[in-house]
C-alpha cells in the first residue's frame, strides 16, 4: 500500500500533470518529460530509494516525533477529522489497538477521519504509529468521542399547578419547561421477542444489549409458565451464569446479571405497574429486580423497581426477580471534562451540566451564596433563565439526572466526584436532601421525580416540596 500522506498525493498529482501534459517525444532516461524518467520515478518514490538519479535524490527521513491531537469532544455521529503532527516524510498511520469501525486514518493527510456511533464514549486509548523506512515514532491518543443523549423518558403529558391535584395541560404553557413538552433524548428502540434456539430474547437497538425477554422463572411464549421467580443475591449470579452452559442461551454464552444503569435503560416513564414496555418484556412484575451493583460489597446491593422507575438499595438476601442480559461489558468509569465556566460535560452522555449547585456563587468552589430551595415550578423557572457559559438551560428530565448518578465512585455513597461536583448537598439521617427533574409521576401528578446524590437513588416526590430539594440545570453540549 502507498505511504498515505498529503505530499504523497501532492507527488502523484504532480507526476500526473507532467507525465500527460508535458509529455516529450524523446524517450532518454534523463530527460523529465520522458516516460522513462517519470516512471523510474515513481518506483523509487514508492520503494523509497534514495540512490541519486539523474541527479535528484528523494530524501526520506525518518520521523523523531509524533504528536497525537489534542483532547477535543466530537459530536457522536458527526464527521469529523483530527490532524497529527510529525517531521517525517511520506509517513504511514496505524493504530494499536485497531480504530473502531466507522474511523480511519485518512488518504489525503497526517490524519484520522471519520464518525463514532457508540452508545456510550470512547474509552479506549491508542497509541499510534507513524513510520516510514528509516523510522517510526509514536504517541497515545485518548479521543474524545461522545456518546448519545440518555433515552426518553417517553412522557410526552404536561400538567399545570392545580393544587392538590395538577390535571393535564394539553398546551404544555402553565408550566413550560417540563419533561412532557421537551421530550428531550434518544428514543428506546427494541426488537423481539425474538426465538432463537427455542428461547425468547429482546434487543435494544441503541446500546446493542441483548436481554431475556421473560423475566428469570417465566417461560414460554409470552412468559406465561411462572416457575420460582426471586433470587437473592447469590443465586441470582448462579441463575444468568447458568444460562452459559453448553451452547448457551439462544446460543449465546455471555449472559450476566444487569448492572443498575442498564435496568435504568428499559425505564418507561409512561406506564406503571409495571414501568416497561411489555411488547418487548412481556408479563413482567411490577416489583424490585436484583442488579449486579453493590452499595455495600457483600451485603447491600441497588434495585430498580419496576412498580414506578424508582432506584432503591436492599439486601443481598431480600427476594427480588431478576432479568439476565447479554453482550458487552458495562462502563464503570465516567468520563467528565471540567470546562472551566461553571459547567462540566459529560462525555458518555453529550450533556453539559451547571458545575454547581443553584445557589452557590463562586464556580470554582461551589462555595459562596446559599443552595436555592425551591418548589418544582419554581425549579424548572430558574432553569430556564439560567445565564451561564452562553447556553440555554433546562431542568433535566428523569434520565438525564440519572444519567449523572456514579455507582461506581465510592460504590455510589455518595454518588458523585466531588472533583467535578464540588460541595453537592448531601444530609445526615434521617434528613433527605433531593434534586428536582422535570418528570411528572403519572400515578400522582402532584409528584415529580428527583434524584438522591447521597445515596445514588431517588423516586418521586411532592411538587409543593419547599424544604429539601435542590437544582442542577442541563444544557446539549
Amino acid at each position: 500500500m502507498f505511504p498515505r500522506t498529503f505530499s504523497t498525493v501532492c507527488f502523484f498529482w504532480v507526476l500526473f500533470v507532467s507525465f500527460f501534459c508535458q509529455r516529450s517525444d524523446f524517450n532518454q532516461l534523463c530527460d523529465p518529460k520522458s516516460n522513462a524518467y517519470l516512471e523510474s520515478l515513481l518506483v523509487r518514490y514508492i520503494n523509497f530509494d534514495e540512490t541519486p538519479h539523474c541527479g535528484l535524490v528523494l530524501k526520506v527521513n525518518p520521523p523523531s516525533y509524533l504528536n497525537c491531537p489534542p483532547l477535543k469532544p466530537q459530536r457522536n455521529g458527526n464527521f469529523f477529522l483530527e490532524n497529527f503532527e510529525s517531521d517525517g516524510d511520506r509517513l504511514s498511520l496505524s493504530a494499536n489497538p485497531p480504530l473502531p469501525e466507522g474511523i480511519t486514518f485518512s488518504p489525503f493527510s497526517l490524519s484520522l477521519e471519520g464518525r463514532y456511533s457508540g452508545w456510550k464514549a470512547n474509552r479506549q486509548s491508542y497509541t499510534i504509529t507513524a513510520s516510514n523506512p528509516k523510522g517510526s515514532a509514536s504517541c497515545s491518543y485518548i479521543p474524545a468521542w461522545m456518546g448519545k443523549l440518555p433515552f426518553k423518558t417517553n412522557q410526552t403529558t404536561c400538567y399545570d399547578a392545580t393544587a392538590p391535584t395538577p390535571v393535564p395541560d394539553p398546551s404544555c404553557s402553565v408550566i413550560p419547561g417540563q419533561d412532557g413538552q421537551l421530550q428531550r433524548g434518544t428514543p428506546q428502540s427494541f426488537t423481539g421477542p425474538s426465538l432463537v434456539a427455542g428461547e425468547e430474547i429482546t434487543k435494544d437497538i441503541n446500546t446493542g444489549l441483548v436481554w431475556t425477554s421473560c423475566q428469570r422463572g417465566k417461560t414460554g411464549i409470552g412468559c406465561t409458565t411462572v416457575g420460582t421467580t426471586d433470587f437473592q443475591f447469590v443465586p441470582a449470579q448462579t441463575e444468568c451464569a447458568g444460562l452459559n452452559v453448553g451452547s448457551g442461551f439462544a446460543n449465546r454464552t455471555d449472559w450476566r446479571v444487569p448492572e443498575i444503569d442498564e435496568y435504568i435503560s428499559t425505564f418507561d416513564y409512561s406506564l406503571v405497574s409495571p414501568s416497561i414496555n411489555q411488547v418487548y418484556f412481556p408479563a413482567t412484575d411490577a416489583f424490585n429486580f436484583k442488579s449486579n451493583t453493590n452499595h455495600t460489597l457483600g451485603a447491600i446491593a441497588y434495585y430498580p423497581t419496576f412498580i414506578e422507575s424508582s432506584i432503591g438499595v436492599g439486601n443481598h438476601t431480600d427476594g427480588h426477580r431478576l432479568r439476565c442480559l447479554s453482550n458487552g461489558t458495562p462502563a464503570k468509569n465516567k468520563r467528565l471534562i471540567n470546562n472551566n465556566d461553571g459547567t462540566i460535560l459529560d462525555l458518555d452522555t453529550s450533556l453539559v451540566w451547571q458545575r454547581c449547585t443553584a445557589g452557590q456563587t463562586n464556580l470554582s468552589t461551589c462555595a459562596g451564596g446559599t443552595d436555592l430551595i425551591s418548589i418544582w415550578s419554581g425549579a424548572i423557572s430558574y432553569c430556564q433563565s439560567l445565564n451561564l457559559a452562553g447556553k440555554t438551560w433546562r431542568l433535566p428530565n428523569a434520565n438525564e439526572l440519572r444519567s449523572l448518578l456514579d455507582f461506581y465512585h465510592s460504590n455510589g455513597y455518595p454518588g458523585f466526584d466531588p472533583i467535578y461536583f464540588p460541595n453537592t448537598a448531601v444530609a445526615v439521617s434521617p434528613a433527605v436532601i433531593n434534586y428536582w427533574t422535570s418528570t411528572t409521576s403519572i400515578v400522582a401528578p402532584e409528584n415529580a421525580f428527583v434524584v438522591n446524590f447521597q445515596y445514588s437513588s431517588g423516586g418521586p416526590d411532592l411538587k409543593s416540596n419547599n424544604t429539601d430539594n435542590r437544582i442542577r440545570c442541563v444544557s446539549d453540549f
